[in-house]
């Protein structure tokens, strides 16, 4: 590799780093709900994406390339440990609560989000997670396709199936939620 495209190479992984490391952090933290690992998941997936270009590999795009990483590294800590809440998320940083609202919203915003986040911990793994890497995260179908190991097809219609059942299990008023 020459040095100008070792440079851009640089340059496209930094630019990944900046718009991605959040939104892989956030991804993280919902999949294992818990900070510290979340972080230390996160550095690992950008270390083994610039392992990977730095061997030689092509990334034609950064996004699921990146949580494809982050991704395999939730399967392998779910395969040592199966815990997986968004308590954390929402307890401890106020997801979806904005800071210019008032008290009022911000009870009637972290309600809702807790009434959203048992319904959606209600739905079946296979449904939780296309729904969680769509809405959450804002990947389209053929990200989470490559993501996944799934056909494009197959996560279209599991995201419509999670968000109906998900409507139906928000809509129940006493048989589903907790």
């Amino acid at each position: 590799m020459d040095e100008t495209s070792q440079q851009e190479g640089e340059e496209e992984f930094l630019m990944a780093y900046d718009t991605y490391s959040d939104a892989i952090f956030r991804f993280l933290t919902m999949k294992i709900a818990d900070r510290e690992t979340a972080r230390d998941l996160t550095q690992e997936t950008f270390t083994r994406a610039w392992d990977f270009y730095r061997e030689g590999g092509v990334v034609r795009d950064w996004k699921p390339f990146l949580y494809q990483t982050a991704y395999n590294l939730v399967v392998d800590v779910y395969r040592k440990k199966k815990s997986v809440s968004l308590d954390a998320l929402i307890d401890d940083h106020g997801f979806g609560v904005s800071d210019d609202s008032s008290e009022e919203k911000k009870a009637i915003t972290k309600a809702e989000m807790s009434l959203v986040r048992k319904g959606i911990d209600a739905l079946n793994e296979v449904y939780r997670e296309v729904i969680l890497l769509r809405y959450s995260e804002g990947l389209q179908p053929k990200d989470i396709a490559n993501i996944t190991g799934l056909s494009e097809n197959v996560v279209s219609v599991r995201i419509h199936r999670g968000v109906e059942k998900l409507r139906t299990i928000l809509s129940s008023p006493t048989d589903h939620q907790l």
